[in-house]
C-alpha cells in the first residue's frame, strides 16, 4: 500500500505538466499511465506548436491562449522546439473573403504576421505551387512531443514527483462522497497494487470518459479521429498552412528528418483500435498535393491515427468534430457530482497543455489548502548546459551527432561523455536517422533513469530511436542487443519484445505497401523473417 496527496491518471503532456506543476508547489503526486508516456493524443499529432493563427477567425480566445503559450514554451522549453516559423498560403481555389477575415482577426489579437508576395513565398518555399496568390508569416513552430512530455516528467521526478508507466487504474476508491485512493494493475507483469490519496486528477484525454466511469461519473468527451501521413524527407522548411477555414490535409509540418501532413476529422466511438481507411489516405494525399505538388512523387513513410478528445457540453451533441471548440474544461466533481477529491481536465490542445495544467493545479492546491502559485510559466524545464560539457561532446562525437544530442540531453550530456570516455565503443551510432549513440541508449536503459524504460518502443520515445526513415529496421535490433548487454531483459524476453517492436513499427507502414515503401517492407521481411505479421490499425 502506497500513499500520496494526489494521483494523476494519464501520461500525456497535460498529465506530465500537472505532475511538474504540483512538484513546484511542494505537493506530493504520482502519475499513472496504462502504457508509456505520450501514448494518446500527445504522441499521435503532427507536433504543431500553434501560434493561434489557425483559430484566429473562428475562436479568438483559443487563438489568444495559443499565442501566449507559444511564447511561454519557446522560453521554458527551447530544447523541445524547432522554431521554424509558419506560412499561411493563399491558394487561388480558396475564398478570398477568408483571407481578409484572417488578416483582421490576427491583427485583433496581436498575432504578428507579415504579408509576402507569391514570388517572396516561393523564394522561401520553392515546393509551393507556382499559382499561389501570396502568403503571410506567423510564429508557428514544431515541437518534439515526446521530448516535451519527457522533460516535464524528468523535471518533476527530480523534485520528488513519481511516474509509473504500464499502470492501468482499475478502480477509483471512495468513502461516501470523498475519493480515498486508486487501485491499479501492472499491464506487463499483471501485478496489482493501490495508492491512498486525497485527490485524483483525471487527465485521461480520449480515455477521460472511461476514467470517470471508474468513479461512477459521466464526463462528456467525443473522440474525433485524425489520421496523418509521415513523408520520408522534408518538403518544406516552415510549417505550411492553407489560409482557409480549417479542413483536411491543410497543414504540413517539418519534423526533424521527415515531415507530417495532417489531418482528417472523423468522429469515432473511442480511442482504441484506430486505423486510417484507404479512401481517407487517398483523400489526404490528393489534398496534400494541392498544398505541395511534389508530394505526389514523395514516399509516404508511415500512417498513424490519433483522437482529439473534445469536450462536448450539453447542447452541442450534433456538432461535428471541427465545429466543437478546441478549448478545455476543468470539472470539479465535488461541485458538479458531489464527489470531493475528483477533478477532470478535458479538451484542449497540445499547445495549451501547460495552461491546462496550471488551472488544474490551482484548483487542486486550493482544495488541499496549499497557498503556492504556479511557477511553470517562468521556470525552465531544464537548466542550461555547461559550456565545458558541450565542448567535450563536440570532441567525442561527429558534428551532426553532437548537435542533435545537445538538444536532446542538455546537461545530461555529462553522463554521456563519462560513458564514452570509459568505453569509446559507446560512441557507436545505433540509429543513423536520429543520430542516437550506444551510450545514449544505455543511459535511457539505466535502472536509475528518472523515467525508466521497459520495452524497445519505450527507448524510441526517450531518444527517437527508430523514428526516422528506416523505421527501426536496423536500430531496433541494435537496441534489443544493448538491452540484453545492460541486463534489462534476458535473451528470450529480448526476442519477444523485439517482435512486438517490429509489429509496432510495421503496422504504421502496412497500409502503404507500394513503390519505395514496398521495398522497405520487403527488406524488413527478408531481414527478420516471415513470422512477423503486419497490423493495420494505424497506431504507433
Amino acid at each position: 500500500m502506497d500513499r500520496t496527496q494526489v494521483v494523476i491518471i494519464g501520461g500525456g503532456a497535460t498529465g506530465a505538466g500537472i505532475l511538474w506543476d504540483l512538484s513546484l508547489r511542494g505537493i506530493a503526486a504520482v502519475l499513472l499511465e496504462k502504457r508509456d508516456l505520450a501514448n494518446g493524443a500527445t504522441g499521435r499529432c503532427h507536433g504543431l506548436l500553434h501560434s493561434g493563427a489557425r483559430y484566429a477567425v473562428k475562436d479568438a480566445e483559443a487563438a489568444r491562449e495559443c499565442l501566449r503559450e507559444n511564447r511561454i514554451l519557446k522560453t521554458i522549453a527551447p530544447h523541445c522546439i524547432h522554431d521554424v516559423g509558419g506560412l499561411f498560403v493563399r491558394y487561388p481555389q480558396d475564398d478570398p473573403a477568408f483571407f481578409t477575415a484572417w488578416d483582421r482577426a490576427c491583427a485583433d489579437i496581436g498575432l504578428p504576421t507579415a504579408p509576402l508576395s507569391a514570388a517572396e513565398a516561393l523564394d522561401l518555399e520553392p515546393n509551393l505551387p507556382s499559382g499561389i496568390l501570396g502568403a503571410s508569416t506567423c510564429p508557428d513552430a514544431h515541437v518534439d512531443v515526446f521530448q516535451l512530455t519527457l522533460s516535464n516528467l524528468q523535471a518533476a521526478v527530480a523534485r520528488g514527483g513519481r511516474f509509473r508507466a504500464y499502470a492501468e487504474v482499475t478502480a477509483i476508491e471512495r468513502r461516501g462522497g470523498q475519493v480515498t485512493g486508486v487501485r491499479f494493475r501492472d499491464t506487463l507483469s499483471g501485478d496489482e497494487d493501490s495508492i491512498d490519496c486525497e485527490m485524483v486528477v483525471n487527465a485521461g484525454g480520449g480515455w477521460a470518459q472511461q476514467v470517470a466511469a471508474l468513479a461512477g461519473l459521466h464526463v462528456p468527451v467525443r473522440c474525433d479521429k485524425g489520421s496523418l501521413l509521415v513523408l520520408n524527407h522534408n518538403l518544406v522548411t516552415r510549417v505550411v498552412n492553407r489560409c482557409r477555414k480549417p479542413g483536411d490535409a491543410d497543414i504540413l509540418v517539418p519534423a526533424g528528418p521527415v515531415c507530417i501532413l495532417g489531418t482528417s476529422s472523423i468522429t469515432v466511438s473511442g480511442p482504441e483500435g484506430l486505423r486510417a481507411e484507404t479512401d481517407e489516405i487517398e483523400a489526404l494525399l490528393k489534398l496534400g498535393t494541392e498544398l505541395v505538388p511534389c508530394m505526389a512523387e514523395s514516399r509516404v513513410l508511415r500512417i498513424f491515427s490519433g483522437v482529439r478528445p473534445l469536450y462536448v457540453p450539453q447542447g452541442a451533441d450534433k456538432a461535428g468534430g471541427r465545429e466543437i471548440s478546441r478549448g478545455f474544461a476543468l470539472l470539479d466533481h465535488g461541485v458538479e457530482d458531489n464527489l470531493d477529491g475528483f477533478v477532470s481536465i478535458v479538451g484542449g490542445k497540445l499547445t495549451t497543455y501547460r495552461l491546462m495544467a496550471e488551472k488544474t493545479c490551482d484548483l487542486v492546491a486550493s482544495r488541499l489548502g496549499v497557498d503556492e502559485p504556479c511557477r511553470t510559466a517562468e521556470t525552465p524545464l531544464r537548466p542550461p548546459t555547461p559550456e565545458a560539457v558541450t565542448r567535450k561532446i563536440r570532441h567525442l562525437l561527429p558534428a551532426q551527432a553532437a548537435s542533435i544530442v545537445e538538444r536532446r540531453l542538455g546537461p545530461a550530456m555529462a553522463q554521456l561523455a563519462e560513458r564514452i570516455e570509459a568505453d569509446p565503443d559507446m560512441a557507436e551510432i545505433l540509429c543513423e536517422c536520429e543520430q542516437v549513440t550506444r551510450a545514449e541508449v544505455a543511459m535511457v536503459m539505466a535502472v536509475d533513469a528518472k523515467v525508466p524504460v521497459r520495452t524497445i518502443n519505450d527507448v524510441g520515445r526517450r531518444c527517437r530511436l527508430g523514428f526516422g526513415s528506416c523505421q527501426g529496421t536496423f536500430c531496433g535490433y541494435r537496441a534489443m542487443l544493448e538491452g540484453y548487454r545492460q541486463g534489462l531483459w534476458p535473451a528470450e524476453a529480448a526476442a519477444a519484445d523485439f517482435k512486438r517492436y517490429l509489429d509496432e513499427r510495421w503496422k504504421g507502414q502496412a497500409q502503404i505497401p507500394n513503390g519505395k515503401q514496398l521495398e522497405q517492407l520487403m527488406l524488413s521481411h527478408d531481414l527478420f523473417g516471415p513470422s512477423h505479421h503486419f497490423h493495420s490499425d494505424g497506431e504507433g
